[in-house]
C-alpha cells in the first residue's frame, strides 16, 4: 500500500451502499458464483458451495488486513443485496475496481454507482489513477466503465479460464 494512504472504509454510501463483505454474505457470494454471466465475464470462481463461499470471504478479509484488497457487498436502499465489488491492488500505485451483480440487479445502475464510489474514494485518498478491466465483448461492463467516468486506455491478450481473451484496461484520473 502506498505510503500515507488509508485503507478503504467499512462502508461507502451513495445511491447504493457498499458494506464490507462479512461471513453472513456467503449466500450472495454463492449466488454470484452460480450465475453463468458472472462466471463468463469475471474471474469469479464457478459453483461455490456454502463452505467455498465462506472460505472466499475469509480470504478477502485476510487480504484486506494485509492491505491488498477491500471487497464489499452492494446494497440497495432497502438493504437487499445486489452484488459485490471492491478495490484490488491497493499495494500498487493504481488500484483496480471490480464488480459483479446479480441478474435481478442488472440495468439498475448498481455496478455503475459502485464503480463511481470506489474510484471516487481512491482518487480522494492519494491515488492518482484507478483502473478497471473488462473482457472484450462484455458490452454491458464496458458501458458501466464509461458511465462511471473511466476511459479505455489499452488492450492486451490474457488467459481467462484456459482460453485467450482480449482484456481492456479502463482508467479514471479525476
Amino acid at each position: 500500500m502506498g505510503e500515507g494512504r488509508p485503507l478503504p472504509p467499512d462502508e461507502l454510501v451513495g445511491a447504493v451502499t457498499l458494506r464490507a463483505l462479512v461471513q453472513d454474505d456467503w449466500p450472495l457470494e454463492r449466488a454470484l458464483s452460480h450465475d453463468p454471466d458472472v462466471v463468463r465475464w469475471t474471474y469469479y470462481p464457478a459453483w461455490l458451495d456454502e463452505q467455498g463461499a465462506r472460505d472466499r470471504i475469509a480470504l478477502a478479509e485476510q487480504r484486506f488486513r494485509a492491505g491488498l484488497v477491500r471487497r464489499y457487498s452492494i446494497r440497495a436502499p432497502d438493504g437487499s443485496p445486489l452484488g459485490t465489488c471492491g478495490l484490488g491492488q491497493l499495494d500498487r500505485d493504481v488500484p483496480e475496481v471490480f464488480y459483479a451483480v446479480l441478474p435481478q440487479a442488472r440495468g439498475r445502475g448498481a455496478a455503475t454507482e459502485a464503480a463511481r464510489l470506489l474510484a471516487g474514494w481512491a482518487l480522494a485518498n492519494g491515488y492518482r489513477e484507478v483502473a478497471l478491466l473488462t473482457i472484450a465483448g462484455n458490452r454491458t461492463s464496458e458501458r458501466v466503465a464509461a458511465r462511471a467516468g473511466f476511459t479505455l486506455a489499452d488492450e492486451h491478450e490474457d488467459d481467462h479460464r484456459g482460453r485467450r481473451v482480449t482484456t481492456r484496461l479502463w482508467v479514471r484520473t479525476d
